[in-house]
């Protein structure tokens, strides 16, 4: 097993530990599903990826994501979510100078816990703070050199406005900023939505 493998197994061991003892959080401070909300989002994402003269630059795509939280106390939540950042056009350099295009592609999980202030009139405002772990997968534009991984834990912070519809339905607006990296690219990532979510 190369050193790549390795870096990826235990990242991928480490994600496993968070969800697991984050999982083991919600079933033991309660039994029943009160505190719980479940949610689904989408948008915009950007992700700074550097670009080569012989190959197509873009760095914009489109995001989902959906994600278990739980209220804590009135004004503490944590949040667990899943995204998927789709794919950014870019490039890289070999150490021996030699450029190189293709697609990223980046999705990962993240665990953060969050503080939200009541507005009044439904609205409340949000910020939080955590852990992801990121995998971004590169295609090489040239088919015959395949492909290569990797899985990074990375910080994890966010920003939201929602509105109460009703008391179990909320609608938002959230912006969350994460990293991620292959090769020797390793820039940030946005993701800009709307997101609804229900509360039990």
């Amino acid at each position: 097993m190369d050193l790549s493998q390795l870096s990826t197994t235990n990242s991928s061991r480490a994600i496993l530990t968070l969800v697991g003892s984050f999982s083991l959080f919600f079933a033991g401070e309660r039994a029943c599903a009160e505190g719980l909300s479940i949610g689904i989002g989408a948008g915009a994402d950007r992700g700074k990826v550097d670009c080569v003269a012989s190959f197509a630059c873009d760095r914009n795509s489109g995001a989902v994501k959906i994600f278990l939280g739980y209220r804590a106390y009135d004004t503490v939540e944590l949040q667990a979510l899943y995204f998927d950042a789709g794919h950014f056009k870019g490039g890289d350099t070999t150490p021996l100078g030699t450029p190189f295009g293709g697609t990223f592609r980046v999705a990962g999980f993240g665990l953060s816990a969050g503080y939200r202030w009541q507005l009044g009139q439904g609205w409340s405002a949000v910020a939080r703070g955590g852990v992801a772990g990121v995998r971004t997968r590169f295609d090489y534009a040239d088919d015959l050199a395949g492909s290569v991984s990797k899985t990074l834990i990375e910080p994890l912070a966010g920003l939201g406005v929602a509105w109460a519809v009703t008391p179990q339905w909320r609608l938002g607006i959230d912006d969350d900023v994460t990293r991620f990296k292959v090769y020797h690219t390793h820039g940030p990532l946005q993701l800009l939505g709307v997101a609804a979510e229900y509360s039990f």
